[in-house]
């Protein structure tokens, strides 16, 4: 062990201390928020010009402080979860590459069948699928390559469930994990954004053509959109008053602010002011709102979700089928697996690639290359870090 744990002792504690002090300010402003909420209510259509600009969740035709009840769910239904993993390309390996892995689960509910994992993994080399003109494919960008396979293998597997012009057996829910909105592209070329936003649209589109909805959910959100709202609502709309006073609900996140929310309950649906959501997903009919929502059982402690849906699932105003599928399957879900839905539960560990996995993956690499006649070689660095880290790397 290198980590000298003795000399944290001190900050630990002092941690600790500082935090329980900070608690008490941010239940206050909590509080705060909450009355907010409710004054400003319905004041909704007045702030929606002025929200994107400061960066706050536009409202939609539902009050801001709506509560929505769990809505019944079929006998039947289905819900379909895709996760992915990856390993980035390494110009300390022998060879330059990419690897990502999906899995996913179809679970039937009502059916008493067991339910359909898979995974399916995906090996890319060729200088074509390395590069996003002359960026490298890492980072940001593989997440992103990521993203797309996690939604094109959940249409897949939703157009499996009705081959063909058919119509689906039962109502179905698609699932990923995270956001569907692509805005970590936000800060690249247009170029890049367009190519990846219209083919992470077109898997959508797969997805609405089959008649199924599609969300994407999000544990222990950070996002304070919300708050941002309530802070433009206490200057009555005044973007540059807005800006210009320091907002006291910053570092609140709005899981905090909704937390009263009763268990199965969500929040009013808003629109994600991203501008990528502006621009490409609203353009492409596929723009992205958002609900917060109580997953927990009754009796239990809240435990607050973000669940985004496209437009076409949201419909107009009020709970409509496939908006009350996505917020009772989100629900149904997560009381499976303890406030995470089980799908994604699942397809998270099936995607997950473990650390021998990644050593035996290398060593095929390794043995590939001499097989065609070439010498893998690692880095001075990574074959110095494979000594020193030998049996206790993972």
């Amino acid at each position: 062990m290198t980590l000298e744990l003795n000399r944290l002792t001190r900050a630990v504690q002092e941690m600790g201390q500082t935090l329980a002090h900070q608690q008490k300010d941010f239940n206050q402003w909590v509080e705060r928020a909450r009355a907010w909420l409710a004054e400003f209510a319905d004041r909704g259509p007045t702030l929606r010009e002025a929200a994107p600009e400061v960066g706050a969740a536009i409202p939609t035709d539902e009050p801001l402080d709506a509560v929505i009840p769990l809505p019944p769910l079929p006998e039947r239904f289905t819900v379909i979860g895709a996760d992915g993993t990856q390993i980035g390309p390494d110009r300390h390996g022998a060879a330059l590459y990419y690897l990502i892995n999906v899995g996913s689960l179809v679970y039937r509910h009502g059916s008493g069948q067991t339910p359909e994992a898979r995974s399916l993994p995906d090996l890319r080399y060729r200088e074509e699928d390395l590069y996003e003109g002359k960026l490298l494919v890492q980072g940001n960008l593989l997440d992103v390559r990521r993203d797309r396979a996690e939604i094109e293998h959940l249409a897949d597997r939703v157009e499996a469930e009705s081959p063909g012009q058919t119509p689906l057996p039962n109502p179905t829910l698609a699932l990923v994990d995270g956001t569907l909105l692509l805005w970590v592209l936000e800060n690249l070329s247009a170029e890049v954004k367009e190519r990846n936003v219209r083919g992470y649209l077109r898997q959508l589109d797969r997805i609405r053509r089959k008649g199924a909805a599609v969300a994407a959910f999000t544990s222990r959100p950070r996002y304070t959109e919300v708050g941002r709202l309530l802070h433009l609502a206490r200057f009555g709309e005044d973007r540059t008053r807005a800006e210009a006073e320091p907002n006291p609900l910053e570092r609140v996140p709005d899981q905090a602010i909704f937390s009263f929310l009763p268990p199965g309950a969500r929040s009013a649906l808003f629109t994600s002011p991203r501008a990528i959501n502006r621009t490409y997903y609203q353009a492409g009919g596929q723009e992205i709102r958002f609900f917060y929502i109580n997953v927990a059982r009754e009796g239990e402690e809240p435990v607050i979700a973000r669940v985004e849906v496209p437009a076409w699932v949201a419909g107009d105003p009020g709970e409509t089928p496939l908006l009350a599928l996505a917020h009772g399957g989100v629900v149904a879900q997560s009381r499976i697996a303890g406030g995470f839905p089980y799908v994604l539960a699942r397809a998270d560990e099936l995607a997950y690639i473990s650390g021998p996995e990644r050593e035996r993956l290398e060593e095929m690499v390794e043995t590939a290359l001499l097989a065609a006649g070439l010498r893998p070689a690692l880095s001075p660095k990574a074959y110095y870090k494979s000594l020193t880290r030998q049996g206790r790397r993972w």
